[in-house]
């Protein structure tokens, strides 16, 4: 990731002002993918702080016409949601930061 990652500082106030842990979105890259992981901590159901975090993606992210992928993981042999995740390729997580820099929304 860039040095000045203004996503992912956009993505962690927006967690804050919304009462949501800053820490809970996690931020990976590896090679040429940045994940952005949601873990789920209730035991029966879907944490609500999940879908409001990807609801939070959904409204910066999809306004831009940046590609990402979102993938549900499941804990194995069983129906309980472990974590969701939101992948970006590196080049369009760049092109991401860039718009956000200079303000640039299509």
């Amino acid at each position: 990731m860039e040095q000045q990652d203004y996503y992912q500082n956009l993505l962690k106030r927006l967690c804050k002002a919304h009462n949501i842990s800053p820490r809970k979105p996690r931020f990976i890259e590896v090679e040429d993918v940045v994940t952005i992981t949601v873990k789920n901590h209730l035991k029966e159901g879907v944490d609500l702080e999940c879908f409001k975090i990807l609801n939070l993606i959904y409204q910066t992210v999809g306004p831009l016409g940046i590609k990402f992928n979102q993938q549900l993981l499941l804990y194995p042999g069983g129906n309980r949601l472990d974590r969701v995740t939101v992948t970006f390729s590196k080049m369009d997580y760049i092109v991401l930061n860039k718009k956000l820099e200079t303000g640039e929304i299509n």
